[in-house]
């Protein structure tokens, strides 16, 4: 990725910061992953919540009072900052690639991550999961998951830690637009990180109701011009997905990736789009997955029942990747 003059463009991850074990972990693994990558920075940013009220005795001074609730939200964002980047340099991100930043009194953190990163013209954001189960989180509704689905041309990284330490990417494709969105984000973003071994994974969806029958019982020679049409159609689909799957793979060989560690798949579904990649995830480790998503903001819903709201609740021990193809 290049700026005008040639110089390389620094690749910035805005990586949201709260102290949690599950937030170190995270930073753990995505240092782990790109640490070989010099053009990767990590801008920390920390959601500091407001002070519901001021302290006994204090209210004949109200800007004392803000003082010192800005102080003591400031020693706490130290606090996180310092063993962010403690984690963070000790797994190979040095002092230079790493900056940090406070939101004061936050009201809605997820908002004010999606702000800063629109603010700051970051691409990517990186959150960790909390490890709420899925009730919680629809009655609760988490940081990582607003993040995600009002995110709009942002990826988002969702990272549940610990990962997995395969070295594995997994590209779930669905449609020619979005398999190229996918692939122009791996191909810029993550085609340089070495050893990574990529899988692009369309799922042949189920043969059209209207493909089967016309509401009466076929005799035998419309049962065999019936069979012949779902063929045809199951062939035109195969021929679509392997043009787009092609230029997929040409992109990440351009972009750097060696041609025999790319591998290109068309399977049928067989219990559900979200549940047969959740099963590919757990089946093959791996440590990091690229899907597509739309975001609210363009009034596309990332809905309850969406295939990426499923797998961004249950998958587990990976980087799940949210690229908006909205």
């Amino acid at each position: 990725m290049l700026e005008e003059g040639g110089e390389t463009m620094k690749k910035q991850i805005l990586f949201a910061v709260d102290g949690s074990s599950k937030c170190m972990q995270a930073a753990a693994g995505l240092a782990q992953l790109v640490c070989d990558q010099h053009d990767y920075q990590f801008q920390l940013l920390h959601c500091s919540p407001r002070q519901t009220a001021l302290r006994p005795g204090e209210l004949w001074d109200a800007d004392r009072s803000i003082a010192f609730a800005r102080k003591e939200q400031d020693e706490q964002a130290d606090q996180f900052f310092a063993a962010t980047v403690s984690v963070l340099q000790e797994n190979g991100i040095t002092a230079d690639r790493i900056q940090m930043g406070i939101q004061y009194n936050s009201t809605d953190p997820g908002s004010e991550i999606l702000d800063t990163a629109k603010k700051q013209r970051i691409q990517t954001i990186a959150v960790a999961r909390r490890g709420r189960t899925q009730a919680q989180s629809l009655l609760l509704g988490s940081i990582s998951s607003r993040v995600a689905q009002y995110a709009e041309n942002r990826t988002v990284w969702v990272v549940d830690a610990p990962l997995n330490r395969t070295r594995k990417a997994l590209v779930a494709v669905e449609g020619a637009p979005e398999c190229r969105a996918l692939t122009y984000y791996a191909a810029e973003w993550i085609a340089a990180i070495p050893e990574l071994r990529y899988t692009l994974l369309h799922l042949l969806p189920r043969v059209p109701p209207t493909l089967w029958d016309d509401g009466h019982i076929l005799d035998p020679e419309e049962g065999r011009r019936r069979e012949q049409t779902r063929q045809d159609w199951r062939a035109e689909w195969t021929r679509k997905v392997e043009k787009f799957m092609d230029e997929a793979r040409h992109a990440l060989i351009h972009g750097g990736v060696p041609e025999n560690r790319i591998e290109t798949r068309i399977e049928n579904v067989h219990e559900g789009v979200a549940m047969d990649l959740l099963s590919e995830l757990e089946r093959g480790q791996y440590q990091l997955m690229l899907m597509g998503k739309r975001s609210f903001l363009r009034n596309k819903p990332f809905l309850l029942g969406s295939h990426a709201n499923k797998i961004l609740f249950n998958a587990r021990s990976t980087i799940l990747g949210l690229v908006d193809a909205s």
